[in-house]
């Protein structure tokens, strides 16, 4: 809710930004001299080190822009992933009696990389500006789903039950898949730029994306039937929150 909440503020402001003809001349952005950018998404560091929660979504880029005035033509390549990996998602109980409990434990996680290229529009003022961008977006990723069970044993009345360290569901996997995809898609950025001097640059922006993924091929181990067959998809992640920091040459 707070994530939708920022990014409906954020949308509100940029577009009044961009559409207050009165406040913008057109020589408020000039021909820079260091018309190349070479940066990082700065973000991931600061996430490992403040991030208080598991499976975070994590995205490392390498980013280059090329200045026109008042546009930017830009190229990324980036690595998403999850941050923070706990042991399971979630679990459901399979089967009970009056002495034990069984649980399965599933757990999802991703690795994707992809290339971006498009541009964003710049609005400036004084050493602070605004942008808006927009990338095609194309890569290949591959998600990753195992289960396993452990069972449990109930030691007084009151529900109270500890792991059966001696069970052999303790060491076995019950089911994996790892499915490759072709990812396409597009992203938005809404962005804010601070001239820290001549040469470097810092960003803050967040970035909606839409993909659509291509569904390639698979590897499934699948004992208990808990797998239904891997098919083309949609996904839509409200926005990624980048911090960038860039060097201008």
């Amino acid at each position: 809710m707070k994530k939708k909440f920022l990014l409906s503020s954020l949308l509100l402001f940029f577009s009044y930004v961009f559409c207050a003809q009165d406040d913008y001349q057109n020589d408020t952005i000039l021909l820079e001299e260091n018309r190349n950018y070479l940066g990082s998404n700065i973000s991931p560091l600061l996430m490992g080190v403040s991030a208080g929660k598991d499976n975070f979504n994590v995205k490392v880029n390498l980013s280059y822009k090329r200045n026109f005035r008042d546009k930017n033509l830009r190229f990324s390549l980036n690595y998403l992933t999850e941050g923070n990996v706990s042991l399971y998602d979630y679990f459901e109980p399979v089967s009970s009696t009056d002495t034990t409990l069984v649980n399965r434990y599933f757990d999802n996680s991703y690795n994707h990389y992809d290339f971006r290229f498009g541009f964003e529009e710049l609005r400036g003022y004084n050493g602070t500006r605004v942008h808006v961008g927009v990338d095609a977006i194309l890569g290949y990723g591959t998600n990753n789903s195992n289960y396993f069970d452990r069972k449990f044993n109930f030691v007084d009345s009151t529900g109270n039950y500890i792991l059966d360290t001696t069970s052999n569901l303790i060491n076995l996997r019950q089911g994996s898949r790892s499915s490759n995809f072709l990812i396409t898609g597009l992203d938005v950025s809404f962005g804010i730029d601070w001239m820290l001097n001549e040469r470097f640059t810092f960003t803050f922006q967040v970035t909606p994306q839409f993909n659509y993924y291509i569904f390639l091929d698979e590897n499934t181990q699948d004992f208990q039937n808990e797998y239904s067959a891997s098919k083309n998809y949609a996904d839509f992640k409200l926005g990624y929150f980048d911090l960038m920091l860039f060097y201008r040459f």
